[in-house]
């Protein structure tokens, strides 16, 4: 069995690949891998050679693979090769090449070009909400145009997820939505409880305009969504007999997220999910003459504004037995969660 043979052998089977040339016989040489992806449903090997810290990529079809790894192993003194579970070493000894098999645990398999991020709810899934909203296709193909809220969504419910591990979800749950707005993330949690963990709950969204909550209680009676009601009620109506488990707050705006937190505590919910944002009422009362230089700058002074409000709301849970935590759910563009 020669280099030759292995290649050919591997070819003929699909078999995917993976090695490293090392010991370079031209010093301007650099270090260089390579393994098999797949490429719109083809099979290539990719190359990844390295300059300083810069890596380069060259992807070739399988055809021209054996030819291109045969040239390069005249430029190395050695390469590890992995075909599909078989690895060997092969040496360079002046232009005869000597091949050794050697023991692996690892087989080489065929990586996609593009990783695909593992969401929750994922693309190619005809997700009927997502549809209803204008998200995706009825194929379940996202519209390029509301990729970063599908990707908004998916990261919602992962921080969502984490956190229902705190809450008994053996009963039924009982979930406020403070300010609803067009309730994307409202719907996805939804979703979320009904489809993937089939748990017993209902929601009650509340906002105080009219034609926001007709539109909404629209949208939900035509996806059949029974679990959910969406109210015009002022969230300050609530006694403390209103008992809940889960308050969310999601782009509530300004100190309509710190109306939100006390009324939660007052319900003893077990869990308390806030997307604050416009957080206006501390910014013309923040002075401080060794923070001048940062200050005077409206866009940092709103940024200190934000850090120092939601530090109290964290504070103030903590002070009524909440375990807080401040995340960053997107981009600091946007809103962090608290």
């Amino acid at each position: 069995m020669n280099f030759d043979t292995i290649i050919d052998e591997a070819l003929k089977k699909k078999e995917a690949m993976q090695g490293s040339f090392s010991g370079p016989i031209k010093r301007h040489a650099s270090k260089l891998r390579f393994k098999t992806i797949m490429m719109k449903g083809e099979a290539h090997l990719q190359l990844e050679s390295f300059e300083g810290k810069k890596a380069f990529h060259e992807n070739i079809a399988m055809r021209d693979a054996k030819a291109r790894l045969g040239a390069l192993m005249n430029e190395y003194k050695q390469l590890f090769i992995t075909l599909g579970s078989e690895s060997y070493q092969v040496f360079n000894n002046k232009g005869k090449f000597k091949l050794l098999k050697v023991k692996t645990e690892r087989a080489a398999k065929a990586q996609s070009h593009n990783k695909k991020k593992n969401y929750i709810l994922e693309e190619g899934e005809c997700i009927d909400f997502l549809i209803y909203l204008k998200v995706m296709s009825e194929d379940g193909k996202v519209y390029k145009s509301y990729y970063d809220k599908f990707k908004q969504i998916n990261k919602y419910l992962e921080i969502f997820d984490k956190a229902l591990e705190k809450v008994d979800t053996s009963k039924k749950l009982r979930i406020l939505d403070f300010g609803c707005g067009k309730a994307y993330l409202t719907f996805a949690v939804y979703y979320y409880l009904k489809n993937i963990r089939k748990l017993d709950f209902y929601i009650e969204g509340l906002d105080l305009k009219e034609d926001v909550v007709h539109d909404l209680n629209s949208i939900k009676d035509a996806l059949h969504y029974e679990d959910i009601d969406f109210v015009c009620k002022d969230i300050k109506d609530y006694s403390k007999t209103d008992n809940i488990d889960i308050m969310l707050t999601l782009h509530a705006c300004d100190i309509a997220t710190d109306i939100a937190i006390k009324k939660a505590v007052d319900l003893n919910a077990s869990l308390i999910l806030s997307v604050p944002c416009c957080q206006k009422e501390l910014f013309p009362k923040i002075k401080s003459n060794e923070l001048e230089g940062i200050l005077k700058h409206g866009i940092l002074k709103e940024r200190v504004a934000a850090i120092v409000t939601d530090s109290l709301r964290s504070l103030y849970l903590e002070m009524h037995g909440y375990k807080s935590e401040i995340i960053e759910f997107i981009d600091m563009d946007h809103t962090p969660i608290l």
